[in-house]
């Protein structure tokens, strides 16, 4: 059941010592930031539970009132929260704007780093997270809660379109003849008269002879006519039995790659779990599925002979109002993918530490090419670029490449001398009998405690991975501002220990000695390793 403005409960928000009403959909409420803990407020007398991307929220007691205690996660983007009530009737629905950590990334920063994202593959923006933002359309990628996505923003808008469609659909005309007394005759054809020049009294009682005793069986006269029929068996309601069809078997798909989606799902302290939201999913998912299962069981479609998709059907569809929009609303509920432009949507993003991750690869991306033009530049998959000359130098960018645990196997490529580890970003070079790689660990930290922290990898990866008998030349962590721990940057550090850290966000002029290494080249102190 929708619920519009005027009829919706007041939301009450409390942070700190400050309350103040949230105004429900279609308006956005901003003031909201990742990991910052907010109460909202029970309206008075109702019995209700609030859900945020349909996961309910744990109940607080806020002095004497009852509550709801939510906390953003790794997430920045607009959020839909519903106030349900205990017999599943929605009382209410708001969009909440999520900001990233002012700490780490501010508002426009974060817009840059998507913005960069959706320009170079759209795909690596799309996660789980409960925030959403405005991507592309069309791509050829399926990712199961964007097709969710996708169905739930137009469910009702299907819903009513095919609800028109069932008071007014759309008939079409096929001959056929019919026996009529001749009383009954409008229109009459060749064959009409053939039959007639067999009946002699059929002919008298049309006028063609003399006048004739039309006692006893003339009475039972009739005539072979042509005639025509109203049916349903046409092409354009064929057409849209078949994409009621594609989206039952669409909900059906989803449904069930969800369900797999949440039964294999790994616990993770800075990923948003599927399993709070998974109920929600699956009853919209199934009901969605038996309503149009209840249209395709109703005229036109009962007398549907068979579904199909032509070129008569598909004109049939554009020129009736009614029929084309439901079929573009279902068209763009079964699309895939997120590349491209040409449409806005609301899909759900990564959390905001990966698509930190993604961006620095994007970036490094587009640094090499700018700082080694004249080497060929090829993007082989959407986590691998490589770059070459005619006189022997190659460069690979990776994303998560995976460095295997060798326990005995030949010790050649990528391994680790330990378990096997997956490094954010790894750039590798190789010419001639020279070869080398930098190890780079994107972290979405920035305060002195969690950048000395996070350094634990950075010395994990320094001293386990190995490219054949090579150790990498540094083991890099990049932050999205600088001033955590500044030692760490200095160039005689990284030099000396073969660790460090070096600032790389939106607007921002990486170090010299970073951009020797992207090309390839060891910047004064670094020594090749083996």
């Amino acid at each position: 059941m929708e619920t519009t403005s005027e009829d919706a409960l007041p939301l009450y928000v409390l942070r700190g010592d400050v309350q103040r009403e949230l105004a429900p959909t279609p308006a956005l409420n901003g003031g909201f930031s990742e990991l910052g803990e907010v109460v909202f407020l029970c309206p008075p007398g109702v019995e209700c539970q609030l859900l945020v991307d349909d996961a309910p929220l744990a109940p607080v007691l806020a002095g004497n009132r009852s509550g709801w205690a939510w906390k953003p996660g790794f997430y920045a983007g607009e959020v839909r929260a519903d106030l349900v009530a205990t017999d599943g009737r929605r009382l209410g629905s708001w969009r909440l704007d999520v900001s990233p950590d002012a700490k780490k990334l501010g508002r426009d920063v974060f817009g840059e780093m998507l913005a960069d994202l959706l320009g170079f593959d759209p795909s690596l923006v799309v996660g789980q997270e409960p925030a959403r933002q405005r991507l592309g359309a069309l791509g050829l990628s399926q990712d199961p809660l964007v097709a969710l996505s996708r169905l739930r923003t137009r469910e009702a808008a299907i819903q009513r379109a095919l609800r028109a469609i069932l008071r007014e659909p759309m008939w079409a005309l096929r001959a056929r003849r019919r026996l009529v007394p001749p009383h009954r005759i409008r229109r009459v054809d060749r064959r009409t008269a053939q039959a007639a020049l067999r009946q002699p009294m059929l002919l008298v009682a049309m006028g063609k002879l003399d006048s004739f005793d039309l006692a006893g069986p003339a009475r039972e006269l009739v005539a072979d006519v042509p005639d025509v029929e109203r049916h349903y068996d046409s092409p354009a309601n064929r057409c849209l039995l078949a994409m009621l069809q594609a989206l039952q078997r669409r909900c059906s798909d989803v449904r069930a790659a969800l369900e797999r989606k949440v039964k294999d799902e790994p616990r993770s302290d800075t990923v948003t779990g599927l399993v709070q939201r998974w109920p929600a999913w699956s009853s919209f998912l199934q009901g969605m599925h038996e309503e149009l299962l209840e249209a395709a069981r109703r005229q036109p479609f009962y007398d549907v002979s068979r579904p199909e998709v032509t070129a008569a059907g598909l004109n049939a569809v554009a020129a009736h109002p009614l029929y084309a929009r439901f079929w573009r609303l279902a068209w763009e509920a079964l699309r895939t993918g997120v590349e491209g432009l040409e449409r806005e949507e609301l899909l759900p993003l990564s959390p905001t530490w990966e698509i930190y991750e993604r961006w620095c690869f994007v970036e490094l991306s587009r640094r090499l090419g700018a700082l080694l033009p004249d080497l060929e530049w090829k993007r082989m998959s959407r986590e691998r670029l490589e770059g070459s000359t005619i006189d022997g130098l190659r460069l690979r960018l990776l994303l998560q490449p995976s460095f295997r645990s060798t326990a005995g196997e030949e010790k050649q490529g990528f391994w680790s001398i330990s378990g096997q580890r997956y490094p954010d970003i790894v750039l590798s070079w190789k010419r001639s009998d020279e070869a080398g790689f930098v190890v780079l660990d994107a972290k979405y930290r920035v305060t002195r405690e969690n950048v000395l922290d996070a350094m634990t990898s950075a010395h994990i990866y320094r001293d386990s991975l190995r490219m054949g008998s090579r150790r990498p030349i540094a083991s890099l962590l990049l932050v999205p501002a600088s001033g955590g721990a500044p030692w760490l940057e200095a160039a005689d550090f990284v030099a000396e220990h073969r660790v460090g850290v070096t600032a790389l966000r939106p607007g921002s002029e990486p170090p010299p000695w970073l951009l020797s290494l992207l090309q390839g080249r060891m910047p004064a102190g670094f020594e090749a390793q083996s």
